[in-house]
């Protein structure tokens, strides 16, 4: 017998039981434990990663299931390694700028209380009819779509109060 496996305590069968056996009895689902913590640690914290880039590229997501912020993971990733090796074009940059701007329209509507909810919601659809037309374009090298043109009443209103400025 081994000098560090000495004898000290006896089990059911009568049996002796060393200190290395005692040892890893108590520590390897001590270690466990901890090891297990440290995941999940680290799911919390890409689960809030990812929640935070989903909603800048609008979409919702409420309740995630480790599987789910892992998949969610790796498919942005993926979509990020495309992003880097292809050249964004002019109107790529367009449809994402447009996109985090009709996102924020979104959050600040739902946060305002003096808006009037139809309107809200008129410009919503209107926004979102706009994000589905230059989505069904991606795929055509266009530059971006230009504002409607203005109509007699908004032309001889920009003529009597000339141009707006912010300044």
């Amino acid at each position: 017998m081994y000098a560090t496996e000495q004898q000290t305590c006896l089990g059911p069968d009568q049996q002796p039981i060393s200190r290395t056996y005692q040892y890893r009895k108590v520590m390897k689902p001590m270690l466990e434990r901890k090891r297990r913590a440290r995941i999940n640690r680290c799911l919390d914290e890409l689960k809030e990663l990812m929640v935070s880039a989903l909603q800048t590229e609008g979409e919702n997501v409420s309740k995630l299931e480790k599987a789910d912020i892992l998949e969610l993971t790796v498919r942005h990733l993926q979509r990020l390694r495309r992003q880097q090796r292809r050249p964004s074009s002019f109107a790529d940059r367009f449809r994402a700028g447009f996109s985090h701007c009709a996102s924020e329209v979104s959050r600040c509507l739902s946060d305002a209380d003096t808006v009037d909810p139809q309107l809200g919601q008129r410009l919503l659809a209107h926004l979102g009819q706009r994000l589905e037309q230059l989505e069904s374009t991606s795929g055509r090298p266009e530059t971006p779509p230009l504002s409607p043109p203005l109509t007699d009443t908004e032309v001889e209103a920009s003529a009597t109060h000339g141009v707006w400025r912010p300044w």
